[in-house]
């Protein structure tokens, strides 16, 4: 069933704080994956596991939910006239329409349904009921968008919380946190093609300033990661991939530059010394394998087509 937005407009204004948010939700999602406490919460994820793609994550999820709330200060004291309650309140409702819709085993039931039922499950371990307003359906363009930038920001934080000690700096996870950007980052420019003045695009555009910053933090005395790090500015264009998949012979050279950076053969040999780069290693980060082309077609909402060139970070 549909499930209709209660907002025509979204506001994106909770994003001026989110490395702070972001801060919250790591550490509740540290917290919620430990076992014991909460049974509220087992009553709530038997009752909805129809809903959830595996019981344990509806679980996970209810006890998140907890622990994200009352690390938000101002949305817990219902600080009202304040803007950082506002901000937090939109947080929340971002964060609710974000998990839920991402471990949903289908489109059956809405976000706002599913919130109402942890609430009444949760009396003892949340207690809480919100304001009817704060907990609604986000339109599924929306809540596209504020995916891809609160996974930008996720990999900024990241990326700045390595460059912070250049004596110990992991050389790989650098490399492929931003290549990841590019991912995310490629899906943002596309939507923001031409003369695109939305909420979103101006999100966009700070963003790109904030990662310029990183910058000025790969080269110093005594060390220098540029190798290691992917700018804004080089990530592969997705159009320069499609010319060359569909075969026209000029998009063949920049892909061969392209390969060389972004794949595993290009990055045995990434070193300005012309020196095979001995610090690259296998790892048990999670890779990042996406397709430009699904790139692209994600953002056109899934147009038909196939592609077998792959970005590949590493």
């Amino acid at each position: 069933m549909g499930c209709k937005p209660e907002k025509e407009v979204e506001s994106y204004d909770f994003f001026e704080n989110i490395e702070n948010y972001i801060d919250k939700v790591n550490k509740a999602e540290n917290s919620s994956s430990s076992d014991g406490g909460y049974s509220d919460c087992d009553g709530f994820s038997k009752a909805w596991e129809s809903s959830f793609k595996d019981t344990q994550i509806a679980k996970n999820i209810c006890k998140e939910l907890i622990i994200l709330y009352n690390s938000l200060n101002n949305l817990k004291a219902k600080s009202t006239r304040s803007k950082d309650y506002k901000d937090e309140c939109e947080f929340f409702n971002y964060w609710v329409n974000f998990k839920i819709s991402k471990n949903m085993i289908n489109e059956r039931d809405c976000v706002e349904k599913i919130y109402n039922a942890f609430e009444s499950h949760c009396i003892k371990d949340f207690g809480v009921i919100l304001d009817a307003d704060i907990i609604y359906n986000i339109n599924k363009d929306d809540l596209y968008k504020m995916n891809i930038l609160y996974s930008l920001y996720n990999k900024y934080t990241e990326i700045d919380t390595i460059l912070k000690n250049t004596s110990q700096v992991d050389k790989q996870s650098l490399l492929n946190l931003s290549n990841a950007c590019c991912t995310h980052y490629n899906q943002a420019s596309y939507i923001c093609n031409g003369d695109n003045n939305s909420t979103f695009c101006t999100k966009l555009k700070s963003f790109d300033l904030k990662y310029e910053q990183l910058y000025s933090k790969l080269v110093g005395q005594g060390y220098d990661f540029s190798d290691y790090f992917t700018k804004l500015s080089e990530c592969p264009n997705t159009k320069i991939i499609a010319t060359a998949v569909t075969g026209t012979v000029v998009g063949l050279i920049p892909l061969v530059g392209v390969l060389y950076k972004f794949t595993p053969m290009g990055q045995m040999f990434i070193s300005k010394n012309g020196i095979l780069n001995k610090d690259i290693r296998n790892n048990d980060e999670e890779m990042i394998n996406m397709s430009l082309m699904e790139q692209e077609n994600e953002a056109l909402k899934f147009q038909k087509g196939t592609y077998n060139i792959k970005y590949q970070s590493l």
